[in-house]
């Protein structure tokens, strides 16, 4: 069986940078609790789960929606995973957690499952939380995407981009629906870097959201109006939310020239404009721009250098980025994206195997603590750390808000 991953991640280097530059007082919280030997996986996802919530933390309103509600699937490696496993046994572990996601999200009823609209695999170590954004983590995140599987395409001239999709069925008409969806990478080397929205706690993370999935879910299961005005105010006011480093945002919104957008002949796509929330005012809702892409994966130039500011040549080039697609019904990435695309019930068993063929459908993974059971001083610190990670829990009211 081949050894790669387990060789790439003993070639990591430490980040000399990080050395007199701490973790984030959040990112140093979760991380206590990833790294403690007693903690079990289903700790570390509740406690992800808490920090994906945190006001300032990420700035996807989606993905704090999704982990408020428990509809993100994760897959958890550790060090050990990858000192003690084949390049073979982690790609099934990712392929067993991938269809369990894509079963407990295809006809989501009550007595049946929950969606998950994204998908997190997250790769935590100290060696990795450590690690210099170099060749070396290039090399290692690069394999571990691949153990993934995702497709990929390279979309000239921006760059590579990897594609997961989701299956949903409409409830009224039986029908089934397939959502496309890019492949996203953060990792801790991020924290206080000018890139400092695609942080993660732990070590590195790459998700899978599919917004048309969440939009659909929405409509067909939840009953509520058609969510087109709400999809593009979230999607805008993830991009407004993005992070004020010392460098700069990494990416913003573009404001209105005399009142009309970048992308002429486009009108107001919100229903109602008299209503549009105060920081979307006056803001393009064609384009948005950014220093990086937001459909790329792995961004070798962007990430993976030591400087905490973006060199002179990321500095100088804006990615023009789209939010047409997320509301014209003539662009076949609407289609894919948002709309779906129907598909037959032969083709989604071809992936995830028919109901009566399941032998399991959702668990939350917990691993098998290797140092024996956990004393009474273990179990405090872990649940005190757990206790502090509640404070980015989003209110009832707060997840209202969000998502009216």
């Amino acid at each position: 069986m081949a050894n790669e991953l387990h060789d790439l991640y003993k070639a990591l280097k430490p980040d000399e940078w990080r050395k007199t530059n701490a973790f984030s007082g959040d990112i140093k919280l979760v991380q206590d609790l990833f790294f403690d030997p007693f903690a079990t996986d289903g700790e570390r996802k509740e406690q992800l789960a808490h920090w994906l919530q945190g006001v300032g933390n990420q700035p996807c309103l989606f993905g704090r929606i999704a982990a408020a509600n428990d509809w993100i699937h994760y897959c958890i490696l550790t060090g050990d995973d990858f000192i003690e496993k084949s390049d073979e046994e982690i790609a099934q572990e990712i392929e067993k957690s991938l269809i369990a996601w894509k079963r407990r999200s295809v006809r989501p009823t009550a007595n049946f499952s929950t969606p998950a609209f994204g998908f997190v695999l997250i790769a935590v170590s100290q060696a990795l939380a450590a690690a210099a954004p170099d060749e070396h983590l290039l090399a290692f995140s690069t394999k571990l995407l691949e153990l993934w599987g995702a497709a990929k395409t390279h979309e000239k001239p921006s760059g590579d981009m990897n594609w997961e999709t989701l299956y949903l069925q409409n409830p009224d008409t039986k029908d089934y629906y397939r959502f496309t969806f890019s492949v996203d990478f953060f990792c801790a080397q991020g924290d206080k870097r000018w890139w400092h929205d695609h942080r993660s706690p732990g070590g590195l993370m790459f998700t899978a959201n599919s917004v048309g999935h969440m939009k659909r879910y929405r409509e067909w299961y939840e009953k509520k109006k058609d969510q087109s005005d709400w999809m593009l105010e979230v999607a805008m006011l993830t991009i407004a939310n993005s992070a004020k480093t010392d460098y700069g945002k990494a990416t913003w919104l573009r404001g209105l020239d005399g009142g009309k957008p970048i992308e002429s002949g486009v009108a107001c796509p919100f229903s109602n404009p008299a209503q549009i929330k105060k920081p979307l005012v006056d803001k393009d809702w064609t384009k948005y721009a950014g220093w990086l892409h937001t459909d790329h994966a792995i961004r070798r130039e962007e990430f993976f250098n030591s400087a905490p500011a973006p060199s002179p040549e990321i500095g100088s080039r804006v990615y023009m980025e789209d939010f047409t697609y997320l509301y014209d019904p003539k662009l076949q990435d609407n289609l894919r994206f948002v709309q779906g695309e129907k598909v037959s019930e032969e083709e989604i068993a071809e992936k995830i195997g028919t109901v009566d063929t399941w032998r399991e459908l959702y668990q939350t993974p917990r691993r098998i603590i290797k140092f024996g059971p956990p004393k009474a001083e273990d179990e405090k610190r872990i649940k005190a750390l757990l206790e502090e990670g509640r404070k980015w829990r989003l209110s009832k009211e707060e997840l209202a808000e969000l998502s009216l």
